[in-house]
């Protein structure tokens, strides 16, 4: 019900903020995020119990502008060279047995959403293509963690892989997976 009101009374008021206010509409969305995400944790044991398989979503401009390596394809195709956060995010997906895929918009994230069907996901983008995604992948848990973007939006942008890592562990069942 919470995560309802969520999408059908929260996010149309984020976009009329947002067009009211556009100077404040990432501080909006943001906000939407944060709000979904703290649903999500409060409503633990609803997800926790049916989680079985995890999605991470990926923004295609985490990879280093000038690389060579078609990571759209697979993650696993990064070399690993540090310019970017695809290498340490690649690790993920084999420690917690996780699909990782990377979208270069919000239609092939919800291709990848309808494929997969994933029972959780975390997603990794800027927050206004989270707070679309939250959105329509309603009611699928989704934690959202914002990217930053020091070179300006959708280019050589960076996320914090210890929280995408902390929303893993917080959702992935018995936590590390070893596959050594």
């Amino acid at each position: 019900m919470k995560k309802l009101l969520l999408t059908f009374i929260a996010f149309p008021l984020v976009v009329i903020l947002g067009k009211l206010f556009p100077k404040k509409s990432e501080a909006f969305e943001l906000q939407f995020v944060n709000l979904n995400n703290r649903l999500i944790k409060f409503n633990n044991s609803k997800y926790k119990d049916q989680s079985k398989s995890a999605l991470l979503l990926l923004p295609h401009c985490l990879q280093f502008h000038a690389c060579e390596h078609k990571i759209i394809e697979s993650v696993q195709n990064c070399e690993g060279c540090g310019r970017c956060d695809i290498s340490k995010l690649a690790k993920l997906e084999g420690k917690y047995d996780i699909a990782i895929r990377v979208a270069t918009g919000g239609r092939i994230a919800n291709r990848y959403v309808n494929e997969i069907r994933p029972d959780f996901i975390v997603a990794v983008a800027c927050e206004r293509e989270l707070t679309c995604g939250i959105s329509s992948v309603n009611p699928l848990p989704i934690m959202g963690i914002p990217n930053s973007r020091p070179n300006g939006p959708c280019r050589d942008t960076f996320v914090d892989v210890d929280k995408v890592e902390d929303a893993l562990k917080y959702w992935v069942r018995n936590g590390h997976k070893d596959r050594s």
